[in-house]
């Protein structure tokens, strides 16, 4: 055991005091605290915006549209998506100004123009040209405005008073939070899609990065010899536990001073909020319940131990980096499964794929990060993953440690898998 702690300390210790890890764990938090607040204090898209309204529709439609475009915005509340608009009316045909129009737009003079056709009543279609049409607030802004105009045409038409439809038909908020395991109410959808979505790459960044780590210590020591010297002094099995847990201490170091700092953070979020001038509720994200970290603790380290067996296994079986990079999309793949379907685990984390993949010991780590983050799991549900994992840790380390046994003293060309089964009769 004074071997392992031997390697552990080293790995530990190595890491720890190198620049990587002090500016990594700097630079984090800064950059998530940069594209929280930046984006929230610059506003989602919105501003002011020139455009021309090329109006053909019958009398009165293209006039409505450009009052709702120009109407002053609601009072109260602070809105960064908000835009303004300056508009021109033309009543011309479009073949007429539609080259002026696109030089002016050129020319950056305006923003862009929208056509209102003859039949834009019956037909419900406009057309919109600009320089930039994926800004989701001026497009919307544009089509709520065509769409009200149009419908105030219709009910117009057929004898009904437009304010007083709006107010039968007026839209529903509806305020969201989410239920914890005590029936208390904490966080809104987007806090808890966004947490859900940060701690699930998280877990899957640092699982990646460490495990790497972990890949290229083996290489390195096995391509300049020097696992010949340290093995002739201690068991490979005890150089490999003593590696993938020292270099496990440093990520679960790292997590845990930035989980600090986001208790911190959780613990000042009203005084945050209104320091750098973000909207209410948008620091919700950094409140979570001591159980859920503790959950998320449990698969990060079981995922990282599992991941990291793999990875110092690899790095055993191959004799160079270029070799490693062939193979390291086969241990990564079923990691990248979990971020790949994280829209349908977040949107439905009680589902049969979210459940499915959250009791696969090789997808569990990021899968049940992203629903413990997202819902009160069923607890049979996390202990049976949790079980499953260490059962398969167990059996990969077994597996993994007959190939370091053997792997780590091998040089020439790459085993193949007949003699890695070799390997693991003869170990």
């Amino acid at each position: 055991m004074s071997e392992v702690m031997t390697v552990l300390r080293r790995e530990f210790l190595e890491r720890v005091r190198s620049r990587s890890f002090l500016l990594g764990t700097i630079l984090f938090p800064v950059l998530m605290a940069a594209m929280w607040i930046i984006p929230a204090r610059m506003g989602g898209g919105g501003g002011s915006r020139h455009v021309v309204v090329v109006d053909q529709a019958p009398a009165g439609v293209g006039q409505t549209v450009v009052q709702l475009l120009t109407a002053p915005q609601p009072a109260g509340g602070r809105d960064d998506d908000a835009v303004t608009f300056t508009v021109d009316r033309v009543a011309r045909p479009l073949a007429q100004v539609k080259a002026d129009l696109i030089r002016r737009v050129q020319a950056k003079e305006i923003d862009g123009y929208l056509y209102l056709p003859p039949d834009f009543v019956q037909s419900s279609h406009a057309e919109y040209r600009a320089r930039n049409v994926a800004n989701f607030s001026v497009l919307s802004a544009v089509q709520r405005a065509a769409t009200q105009a149009a419908q105030a045409a219709r009910l117009q038409a057929a004898g009904l008073d437009a304010s007083q439809v709006a107010a039968l038909v007026k839209r529903v908020d509806v305020g969201t939070a989410r239920i914890t395991d005590k029936g208390e109410e904490g966080g809104s959808a987007a806090s808890a899609f966004f947490l859900a979505y940060i701690v699930g790459f998280l877990t899957y960044f640092m699982i990646l990065l460490y495990g790497m780590n972990v890949l290229r210590s083996v290489l390195e020591e096995k391509t300049n010899k020097i696992s010949e010297v340290i093995v002739s002094s201690m068991k490979a099995s005890h150089l490999m536990l003593g590696k993938i847990i020292g270099v496990g201490a440093v990520a679960l170091l790292q997590v845990a001073i930035w989980g600090a700092i986001m208790g911190v953070a959780a613990s000042r979020s009203d005084m945050l909020t209104k320091r750098f001038g973000l909207p209410p509720g948008a620091l919700d994200v950094v409140h979570v319940p001591l159980g859920t970290v503790l959950a998320v603790t449990g698969f990060f380290v079981l995922g990282f131990l599992l991941y990291a067996a793999l990875y110092a296994a690899l790095g055993a079986a191959v004799n160079s980096e270029q070799e490693a990079q062939q193979f390291q999309i086969l241990v990564m793949m079923p990691l990248i499964v979990p971020v790949a379907l994280v829209f349908r685990i977040v949107s439905d984390p009680l589902g049969s794929v979210a459940t499915t993949l959250g009791m696969i010991p090789f997808t569990a780590p990021v899968t049940m990060a992203m629903r413990l983050a997202s819902a009160p799991v069923p607890p049979v549900q996390i202990v049976g993953s949790l079980a499953l994992m260490v059962v398969t840790v167990l059996a990969v380390a077994w597996i993994a440690g007959k190939i370091y046994r053997v792997g780590i003293l091998s040089t020439g060309k790459r085993p193949t898998l007949a003699e890695l089964g070799q390997w693991l009769r003869a170990a």
